[in-house]
């Protein structure tokens, strides 16, 4: 199949109308709960501002301009480095964003399950890269029916052991194939997660793919973050033994004539190193051609914490990349009341963990809002911690004599925008002055 173009399929287009036209009203989190049902697409001309209080409360928001910047920044790094990207849709899983990473050129989209693959095909997604071990008959039997309908994807699953190789072959033993499944062998290190350890027992793995008529290996994979809680300096020797293990292999799999006909494809990256992965894994060539596919998913809502440090490690590592484009900056936000003082030096918002995530670090309480400030809230600073919580409430720390009122408006940053996006169906997309100019929906 050809790179995916800009323009969209027209099953992505059909299915976006259609999604377009479902009744939303207010029994969907974030929206006005007196809402009658509207049209998906109407969401954007109510006239809602977040600021004036037309949203319901607790409600997470997408700010345009920093989903618009974040894209920019990832073209420019691509077009810098030659790479490909593949983005996770795990992330966000929703069809608006996906979207968007369409017309930005991406290669494929990535998934993790059956189930979010078959979200991508019912937009007409073409190509899918699975980066997971596919097992289970009804998973299994997914990627065969794809396989065998004739405007099936071009699907790319990976394999680390004879056994998830044997799942697949199991799957498609006695169908009428149109076409073999693409496989990428997985590299994995020791204390990691997934893929191979062993270089004589991946070459093994690679020789019998390569021996099968119901599927083809088609490149490598591996995924490089997987090093949680080691320092700095520890984890990128790691990594870069982890990449050159992979890039061993391939050419192990080359020499031996493994791979299947067509450009050969190495795939790492997720959001925290992908530049480390581009710039090693572009060192290798095939006669054949071959594509460095990133998946990093979290670019486009980014965050204010824990993968702005990462952004910010990312550019000490490569100067270069700090001039071609405005940086990352984080886009997804969520909004509380402030609903009680209790005690001098702590308020609580309406917003907790059925809203945002806390799965890294608690999140940040950054923006300040009431009428008499004026059109736009105001910055708070590192007094404001959130201290713990609960399933519907945040405990923020403040000086005692901070002005924070009962009834203001608090808006939080976000460290991990996967669990944040997975609590919520539904989330307003707002201008910098919070007017609300559309919505995303996601199929969690």
């Amino acid at each position: 199949m050809n790179d995916i173009e800009p323009k969209l399929p027209a099953a992505f287009e059909r299915a976006m109308q259609a999604l377009d036209a479902q009744p939303v009203d207010g029994t969907c989190k974030g929206l006005p709960p007196t809402l009658a049902p509207i049209a998906f697409r109407e969401i954007g001309q109510q006239g809602w501002n977040l600021l004036n209080q037309d949203l319901a409360f607790p409600v997470a928001v997408l700010k345009r301009s920093a989903v618009q910047n974040n894209r920019e920044w990832m073209k420019a790094f691509l077009r810098h480095t030659g790479a490909r990207i593949a983005p996770h849709v795990k992330t966000s899983m929703s069809p608006q964003l996906f979207q968007a990473q369409l017309e930005d050129g991406a290669w494929a989209l990535t998934a993790a399950t059956a189930n979010q693959v078959a979200v991508l095909r019912r937009f007409g997604v073409p190509r899918i890269l699975i980066a997971n071990q596919v097992l289970g008959r009804q998973n299994v039997a997914l990627l065969f029916d794809e396989l065998a309908r004739e405007e099936g994807a071009e699907l790319l699953v990976i394999v680390d052991s004879a056994s998830s190789l044997e799942a697949l072959l199991e799957g498609g033993r006695g169908r009428a194939l149109k076409r073999r499944l693409g496989v990428l062998l997985e590299v994995g290190a020791p204390g990691g997660r997934t893929g191979l350890r062993d270089a004589a027992e991946a070459r093994a793995l690679a020789q019998r793919i390569a021996g099968s008529d119901i599927v083809e290996l088609r490149g490598l994979e591996s995924y490089e973050s997987v090093f949680p809680g080691l320092p700095e300096e520890d984890k990128l020797p790691r990594i870069e033994r982890m990449l050159q293990a992979m890039l061993g292999l391939a050419s192990d799999c080359l020499a031996a004539g493994w791979f299947a006909a067509g450009e050969i494809v190495l795939s790492s990256g997720g959001s925290e190193y992908f530049d480390i992965v581009v710039k090693r894994l572009s060192e290798w060539r095939a006669p054949q051609g071959q594509v460095v596919v990133i998946r990093s998913g979290c670019y486009l809502a980014h965050d204010h914490l824990a993968y702005a440090r990462a952004f910010d490690r990312l550019l000490a590592r490569q100067p270069e990349l700090d001039g071609i484009a405005p940086h990352l900056a984080g886009a997804l936000e969520v909004w509380g009341i402030v609903q009680s003082r209790p005690e001098p030096g702590t308020f609580i918002v309406t917003v907790g963990k059925r809203d945002i995530s806390f799965d890294f670090e608690m999140p940040v309480a950054r923006l300040h809002y009431r009428p008499a400030f004026g059109p736009r809230p105001r910055a708070l600073d590192a007094q404001y911690r959130v201290t713990r919580l609960n399933d519907q409430h945040a405990f923020v720390q403040c000086d005692a004599q901070a002005d924070v009122q009962v009834g203001d408006l608090i808006g939080f940053g976000i460290s991990h925008p996967c669990t944040t996006f997975d609590k919520w169906q539904l989330i307003p997309v707002v201008d910098d002055v919070y007017d609300v100019r559309s919505a995303i929906r996601t199929f969690f």
